[in-house]
């Protein structure tokens, strides 16, 4: 009886650690996604405000569709982009 006792007790013991290292990868890993989404939410941004700027200084269509082709990639489906294309 005395042997099952602490043979339970070494598990839960086990089972508890195991749970407690666990925990702290899980945090370790859900701090590091969270850097990853804010760097690349503050890439968007910079991109986004470089493009106001070419916006806002273009004088002519022409520049604005510089500014469009330099700032927004096209579409792999964008069909008005596969017709002029050809």
């Amino acid at each position: 009886m005395k042997t099952k006792l602490m043979t339970a007790a070494f598990i839960c013991i086990c089972a508890i650690s195991a749970s407690a290292a666990h925990s702290d990868s899980n945090h370790q890993n859900i701090e590091q996604k969270k850097t990853e989404i804010l760097q690349h939410i503050q890439e968007r941004i910079t991109n986004s405000e470089a493009e106001i700027v070419c916006v806002k200084s273009a004088q002519s269509h022409d520049e604005l569709r510089t500014c469009k082709e330099k700032f927004r990639p096209p579409l792999k489906n964008d069909k008005h982009n596969q017709i002029q294309s050809r």
